[in-house]
């Protein structure tokens, strides 16, 4: 007899899209027939998420409930909740309907950030590391044994936090293709361009000082055969009526010939489908042949994150592109007429008022090379960057006394070594050249568009 398994996707970002669930619906793919199962997404109940919780946890009885810690920053617009209290809430309630199920814990931010959720949330019995399709089916069959399954963080008889040791590396092209029959696409899809996502690949071969991608999936490449990702486009498309797609690999064209691969695959079976990726920027990973091959393949946005223009700032962040890569971004997207997104932060380290009207100059580049497909870019104005546990730039802040050397990090804290009237001139002069370049642009192209500044 197996158990009623109930996998809720806990707090995202409830001022933001929808993100659909693609790690639950991997684990319930791999969880034996014996057990029923179901997927809960509270975020799709952004009115009252957590009666809408109670009530499936009183209708459907689950024996074991595991809870996706994605995002550890959620906070509602208009409540007194911020970061850590609303996943805590959700736990506690949990508890409070179910005092004897069995209660794990996961995803991304628990992986981050795993002792401390331990040691706050007294609710949970468990706490898996990483991926955990392999390892879930292996918990269920030893809930009293937890230490005999890895990457498992459990408590012993006289309470003390203990953990079973590092888990083996997921063979991903080996893995299931997600349950999608479990969560309807549709809410998804209205939400957000980018909310349904498929993986290609896990794993990222950059070194990016500030993100904890590496330590989560490693430097190493793990690639789907690109027929097995696009069956799986196949069935988004034709079971359940998906005509847009997100691959929400780290790096979608590292290497190239993997992205050119599953584009030919998409062209050669006739798949109708608009999609986008995150994108490198060095021109070396956006060779022509790829770029014409996004096009017929349906890929309608190149999105990038860059963080940077600056060459002095791409190399402090270990950046493996430099100014000129970004200015082929722009040329390479004109001359095959897609549409482009860009995000930055801003107080990256060693940034000055040199570096701030570099990224404002890059955009009003941009802007007149592209016009309006330069669909949007991002300007992380109110807040410098933030330090994730497991990242060199957190060790950085740490060896120059920014943060405590024993700090958590769990509350949030930022990379922001200069004083507060550095943050408050920087964002003042930044408008006022944002001011003087918008009328630039607007003379240039003589279309009175200007640059917008989206504040995140």
């Amino acid at each position: 007899m197996g158990d009623r398994v109930l996998l809720v996707q806990a707090f995202t970002a409830l001022d933001m899209e929808l993100v659909y669930p693609i790690g639950l619906s991997y684990l319930a793919a791999h969880l034996p027939a014996e057990h029923e199962v179901r997927i809960f997404d509270v975020n799709l109940f952004k009115e009252d998420p957590y009666n809408a919780l109670e009530r499936e946890l009183t209708t459907f009885q689950p024996s074991v409930v595991g809870i996706s810690l994605r995002n550890i920053k959620v906070a509602r617009p208009g409540s007194m909740e911020d970061d850590f209290a609303p996943q805590e809430r959700a736990i506690e309630l949990i508890r409070r309907v179910l005092p004897n199920a069995f209660i794990i814990a996961g995803g991304t931010a628990f992986s981050l950030y795993s002792e401390e959720f331990m040691r706050r949330l007294p609710g949970l019995d468990v706490g898996v590391w990483g991926e955990a399709e392999e390892r879930l089916p292996q918990l269920l069959a030893k809930k009293d044994r937890p230490w005999e399954v890895p990457g498992c963080y459990y408590r012993d008889a006289e309470g003390t936090l203990k953990y079973s040791g590092p888990p083996p590396t997921v063979d991903f092209k080996k893995l299931k293709h997600p349950r999608r029959d479990l969560v309807d696409p549709a809410p998804y899809l209205a939400s957000s361009f980018v909310s349904v996502g498929i993986q290609a690949k896990r794993g990222c071969a950059l070194h990016c000082i500030h993100c904890s991608d590496t330590f989560l999936l490693g430097h190493a490449l793990r690639k789907r055969p690109a027929r097995d990702v696009v069956d799986e486009v196949q069935s988004l498309v034709e079971d359940y009526k998906c005509n847009q797609l997100f691959f929400c690999d780290q790096i979608f064209n590292i290497p190239p010939q993997h992205a050119i691969d599953i584009c030919k695959e998409i062209v050669d079976r006739g798949i109708q489908v608009q999609w986008s990726a995150w994108f490198n920027e060095h021109r070396n990973t956006l060779p022509d042949e790829l770029m014409i091959w996004l096009k017929k393949a349906g890929c309608g946005l190149l999105s990038f994150s860059p963080d940077h223009v600056d060459d002095r700032m791409l190399r402090n962040l270990d950046k493996n592109f430099r100014y000129e890569d970004m200015v082929y971004t722009y040329q390479v997207a004109k001359r095959f007429d897609m549409d482009v997104e860009y995000s930055f932060f801003l107080n990256s380290p060693g940034e000055d008022a040199r570096s701030l009207f570099q990224i404002l100059k890059f955009l009003a580049q941009a802007k007149v090379h592209l016009g309006p497909r330069l669909r949007m870019f991002t300007l992380l104005m109110m807040q410098p960057i933030r330090l994730y546990p497991h990242t060199r730039l957190a060790e950085l802040a740490k060896e120059t006394g920014l943060v405590d050397r024993d700090h958590e990090l769990i509350e949030g804290q930022f990379w922001n070594p200069g004083a507060l009237e550095y943050a408050v001139q920087g964002i003042q002069s930044t408008a006022a050249v944002a001011y003087n370049l918008r009328r630039t642009v607007k003379n240039l192209r003589g279309d009175g568009n200007p640059v917008s500044v989206t504040r995140a």
